[in-house]
């Protein structure tokens, strides 16, 4: 009697979905169009009575099922999506169970719907690696709002062939992926083969895992674990944008995305005698803070001691610079320094115009000086006043001081730099009247043009 009652219950509420378009739920008033919203495909794509694929189950997906009632499903693909028990046909156990996983989601999809709630899963990326790990910066994470952003959200290095990793394997993205509850069965979805999905930081043999048409079999997570920790990596020698979700092993439906794109660009930051690079960076230390600021923002920053550049300009950082030309398909070089490395950023142009040749296509986008002084050695304290050669576009900020004041240390005008005609004296400005040669790069002011100038002109 008992069962008899519920089923006529369900079939007036079947009814009244049935004869009423107009549907109001506590809170919502849903206007019904019939027609609208139809799945359109040979089988349901959408997850366990989810009929409009808007990934929720509410009354829009009640007033789909309540149309096929009694029809077969393969009249329509919404029909097909509310056999949800595949029997067939579209009766009160499709019914009963739509209602089990009604305001929630699941992880099936038709027809192996059996009522159960689904797991939740969050995709969290990080900001590039440097070497053995982030350091100077400090492992940052990506926000939300940001991650599906092909500008600011997670970039990452092409690791083709040929790629030389001078600082080691650091092209490598980390992810985590964090699941509730435990032992949900969730997957990788990716939208470009380019992209490849690892265990190991480093690619250690047997950590790879696998997609097959784009689609990993279940994550391996520790059976009462609710994160798991994933490296990923870009293949291809050429650059693009691809998706990565996370999926139910069993659906297609996302629960995160994450959208990658391949850097453009590289930013090499370059201090001044005796400081070193961190992050947090030293406030006392302007390079550095804007380097930082540029991190953040999901450009491809590196800091470096000024005399990792030689006099030559060769060294370190030019290694890092050409293979990021010849092997990560970058294409926009910038390069900004302070004191010495004002001048070694003049040094690593130079080099870079010099070799260009053998180096592939790219241009020198962006440089500033901050006070450059000449860096043939620690103990030069010539003015650099050379503009960096072949550079797009150049920015420059100097003080005059006095002897007295910074031993005569000091920078000076560049021809065709900007502010035109040949930058900025601070000292002629209101906030910059009292500067000296180890206070010049701290300005506010002086960060910020950095930083605005730089962001007008080059992409990530």
């Amino acid at each position: 009697m008992l069962i008899q009652d519920n089923l006529a219950g369900e079939m007036e509420a079947v009814t009244a979905i049935r004869t009423c378009p107009l549907l109001i739920a506590v809170g919502l008033a849903t206007l019904w169009i019939p027609g609208a919203n139809r799945v359109r495909a040979d089988s349901c794509p959408y997850a366990c009575g989810d009929l409009d694929g808007d990934q929720t189950v509410g009354i829009l997906d009640y007033s789909l099922f309540a149309e096929c009632i009694g029809e077969a499903p393969s009249s329509s693909p919404t029909c097909l999506c509310a056999d949800l028990d595949g029997s067939g046909t579209v009766d009160l156990h499709d019914f009963a169970l739509l209602s089990l996983v009604f305001q929630a989601t699941s992880d099936e999809a038709p027809p192996g719907c059996t009522g159960a709630i689904g797991s939740t899963a969050d995709l969290m990326a990080y900001r590039p690696q440097h070497g053995a790990g982030y350091a100077p910066f400090i492992r940052t994470t990506i926000a939300d709002a940001d991650e599906e952003d092909a500008t600011v959200g997670p970039g990452i290095r092409i690791n083709g062939q040929g790629d030389i990793d001078p600082s080691g394997e650091d092209d490598l993205i980390e992810i985590t992926v964090t699941i509730d509850p435990p032992g949900a069965q969730l997957a990788l979805r990716r939208s470009a083969a380019a992209l490849h999905a690892w265990t190991t930081r480093d690619k250690q043999a047997g950590t790879e895992i696998a997609f097959t048409s784009d689609k990993t079999a279940a994550l391996p997570f520790a059976p009462t674990a609710t994160e798991l920790t994933l490296w990923i990596e870009w293949t291809s020698p050429s650059p693009g944008v691809a998706e990565l979700d996370v999926e139910p092993v069993t659906s297609d439906v996302a629960k995160d995305t994450l959208v990658f794109h391949t850097f453009q660009s590289i930013v090499m930051a370059l201090g001044g005698e005796d400081q070193v690079p961190s992050d947090p960076a030293d406030p006392n230390n302007g390079t550095f803070v804007v380097a930082t600021a540029f991190y953040s923002l999901g450009l491809d920053v590196h800091m470096y001691d000024e005399d990792n550049v030689g006099a030559d300009g060769s060294g370190a950082v030019y290694n890092e610079v050409a293979d990021a030309i010849q092997h990560r398909g970058v294409g926009e070089v910038v390069i900004f320094g302070y004191s010495h490395g004002g001048g070694s950023t003049y040094d690593l142009a130079d080099l870079l115009d010099i070799n260009r040749a053998g180096l592939g296509v790219f241009e020198i986008t962006f440089t500033s000086y901050v006070d450059s002084v000449s860096n043939n050695s620690d103990v030069d304290v010539s003015q650099e006043l050379r503009r960096p050669p072949s550079t797009d576009y150049h920015l420059n900020h100097y003080q005059h001081g006095s002897f007295f004041q910074d031993l005569g240390l000091d920078g000076g005008p560049v021809t065709d730099s900007n502010p035109p005609p040949t930058g900025l004296d601070v000292e002629t400005t209101m906030w910059g009247a009292n500067a000296t040669h180890f206070i010049v790069d701290d300005y506010v002011q002086v960060r910020s043009l950095i930083e605005s100038s730089l962001l007008g002109l080059v992409a990530p």
